[in-house]
């Protein structure tokens, strides 16, 4: 039986229009799948604010003035404008637009062909969030805590130095206080900043305890000493966290043990260097590679099964009067006999 002429007719016109609402739907679906990109995030995020105040009244507006004891935002009035202006006082909380992207800034983050974007975006968010830092919780701080982190482990110091003293004085819970000190300590080493760094790390050894956590301050400054040649003081700074260090190993322990092995040899020292390597893998302390100036440095003997020479050596190091010396960051003070125990 032949199709009637009109009734073939309307489905020739039906099916090209089910092909392209299909297709439609189809792009629809990817384009709702692909995240946004980096300048749809800044668009989004310079939408108007919203003002929580102490009463729980909320108002939604553009600012446009803050000067940390009042803010100024544009509200639409009617037709209009006006504007609206808060004591910080009565202030309760500011919401900026955008929260929901942070979920790419971590899903960027994780991925290494994104890290440039993920940085990018942290940079967006500072920028409109940065002015003003005295009205976000803590757990809001946290954001650009996470970016100096993360500037730091990408090789951006410089951003993380800056990041870390503009938030500092809003950081409430002194040990992520430290956390942000050491970072900022970090970040002027591997900035480049040397002055900055020795003058934060002679401040970071007079606060720390002798046999606490972490030997950032004596790494440092044993890196410096080493850099300029001058091996007496990077051996006996970087010894100093190694004599008081206990059964629980400090943090950047293993670079002290490595650059006090090779300024020992700078120093034509004979058993030191062998004891001392004998120690570090005693300890479970592998080389610091990770560190530029020591990468590839490690010398045979460390890299070697214990031999009978260097059973030797240790026997005749722990048989020898113990070695004491001045610190070079205090003169007064003595390293303790411990070092050769």
């Amino acid at each position: 039986m032949k199709t009637p002429p009109r009734r073939f007719f309307h489905s020739l016109i039906v099916k090209p229009r089910l092909l392209l609402t299909t297709l439609l739907l189809a792009t629809t679906q990817v384009n709702a799948q692909l995240p946004p990109t980096l300048s749809e995030i800044r668009a989004t995020l310079q939408e108007p604010v919203t003002i929580v105040l102490e009463g729980g009244n909320q108002q939604t507006g553009q600012i446009t003035r803050w000067d940390e004891s009042q803010l100024r935002i544009e509200v639409s009035l009617g037709g209009g404008t006006a504007e609206l202006t808060f004591p910080a006082d009565e202030i309760r909380s500011i919401r900026f637009p955008g929260a929901e992207y942070k979920r790419i800034l971590y899903e960027w983050k994780n991925d290494p062909e994104r890290a440039e974007d993920a940085l990018a975006l942290y940079r967006v968010y500072y920028q409109q969030q940065g002015a003003y830092l005295s009205l976000l919780s803590q757990r809001e701080l946290s954001l650009f805590i996470d970016y100096a982190d993360f500037a730091l482990a990408k090789k951006e110091p410089l951003k993380a130095v800056a990041t870390i003293d503009i938030i500092s004085p809003y950081i409430e819970d002194e040990a992520v206080l430290k956390q942000l000190k050491e970072n900022l300590l970090l970040g002027f080493f591997q900035g480049g900043m040397r002055e900055e760094a020795e003058v934060e790390a002679r401040k970071w050894i007079k606060e720390a305890e002798p046999a606490g956590s972490s030997a950032l301050g004596w790494r440092l400054l044993a890196e410096i000493n080493f850099e300029q040649e001058e091996y007496e003081n990077a051996f006996w700074t970087a010894m100093h966290p190694i004599a008081f260090s206990n059964q629980m190993t400090m943090l950047h322990l293993d670079v002290c043990y490595a650059l006090a092995i090779l300024a020992a040899e700078e120093l034509r020292m004979k058993e030191e260097p062998l004891q001392l390597a004998a120690e570090m893998r005693d300890r479970g302390l592998a080389w610091p590679d990770y560190v530029e100036m020591l990468n590839g440095k490690a010398p045979e003997y460390f890299t070697a099964e214990n031999t009978e020479s260097e059973a030797t050596a240790e026997t005749t190091i722990i048989e020898q009067t113990p070695l004491q010396s001045p610190s070079p960051i205090d003169p007064i003070e003595s390293l303790p006999t411990r070092i050769y125990n």
